[in-house]
C-alpha cells in the first residue's frame, strides 16, 4: 500500500534523527509539517517518534509508548500462567527457546514474553512501523524497569517469509492482520492506522507454511477470538481468551 510519506519534527534538538531517519527510508524532509500535503508525516517531538496526519490536531499524533499506564501494569503483574499467550508457548524460559515473532507490529506481545524472560527475535517489514518500534525501545531502554525487558529483544527489519527460509527456531508467533477486523466498530484507532499503512496480510498462508518449516516445536498464530483459522488449516489446539484466540500448531521437529 502507497503511501505520502514525509519526516519533520517539532525542536531543533530532532532535526539530527529527522535527518537521518529521512536519509534512511528515502523520504523527504520538512518543516511545515502542519500545512503539509502528505498523508503522514513521521514528526519528531518530545514524546518520541509518531504519526501525524495532516492536518489533523497534533493531539492525534501517534506513538508507540512502552511505559503506558495499562501496559506498564501488565508487565509488572504478568504471569507464565496468567499470560494465554506464555501458555500458548508452551516452554520455560528457563530452557532459552529461540523465539520469532514474525509479525511484529507494535511489539506489546514480545515485550510481554520478554517481561517474562523470554528471547525474542522481532520482525518488522513495515520500515515505518519498524522506525516508530525502534524509537519506542530506545526510549524505554532508559526506564529502569523496561531496560533488561528490552535488552531480551533484537528488532530486525525484514520481511519474514524470505528471512525465515534459511532459520531455524523452536517458535515462531505470528499475528497477522486479516480483512475481518475492518468491519469491528470497536477497532483502535492503532489498528485503523496498521490497517491503512500495511493493509490486509493476503500472503498469510504462505507465512504460516514458512513457520512450519522454520519452528522445531510449535507455531501460535493470534486470531480475533471468532475469526477463522489461517487458510483453514485445523490446529492442534487453541486457547481462548475474551478477544483474542492463539492456534498451536504443533510441529514436531526436534
Amino acid at each position: 500500500m502507497k503511501h505520502n510519506i514525509a519526516v519533520s519534527f517539532t525542536d531543533e534538538n530532532k532535526i539530527a534523527d529527522a535527518q537521518q531517519l529521512a536519509t534512511k527510508l528515502s523520504l523527504p524532509l520538512i518543516t511545515d509539517f502542519e500545512t503539509a500535503t502528505f498523508d503522514w508525516i513521521l514528526l519528531y517531538n518530545q514524546q518520541g517518534l509518531g504519526l501525524y496526519r495532516p492536518p489533523e490536531k497534533l493531539s492525534s499524533f501517534f506513538y508507540i509508548d512502552f511505559l503506558a499506564g495499562k501496559l506498564f501494569y501488565r508487565l509488572q503483574q504478568a504471569s507464565l500462567k496468567k499470560e494465554l499467550l506464555a501458555r500458548a508457548i508452551g516452554i520455560s524460559p528457563r530452557e532459552q527457546p529461540v523465539i520469532i515473532d514474525a509479525t511484529a507490529g507494535l511489539g506489546r506481545d514480545s515485550l510481554i514474553l520478554a517481561a517474562l524472560g523470554f528471547n525474542m527475535i522481532l520482525l518488522e517489514r513495515s520500515p515505518i512501523i519498524h522506525a516508530l518500534l525502534n524509537d519506542a525501545m530506545q526510549r524505554a531502554l532508559i526506564n529502569p524497569v523496561l531496560a533488561p525487558i528490552i535488552k531480551r529483544m533484537q528488532l530486525i527489519s525484514a520481511d519474514a517469509i524470505p528471512w525465515l527460509l534459511n532459520q531455524s527456531a523452536d517458535v515462531v508467533y505470528l499475528d497477522p492482520m486479516f480483512p475481518e477486523r475492518q468491519k469491528s466498530a470497536s477497532v483502535k484507532k492503532e489498528m485503523v492506522i496498521l490497517q491503512e499503512l500495511l493493509g490486509n496480510d493476503m500472503d498469510s498462508e504462505k507465512l504460516l507454511e514458512m513457520a512450519l518449516t522454520c519452528a522445531r516445536r510449535r507455531v501460535v498464530v493470534k486470531r480475533p477470538r471468532l475469526a477463522g483459522m489461517v487458510a483453514n488449516k485445523k490446529p492442534d489446539f487453541s486457547l481462548t481468551g475474551k478477544s483474542s484466540r492463539f492456534d498451536v500448531y504443533l510441529t514436531r521437529v526436534v
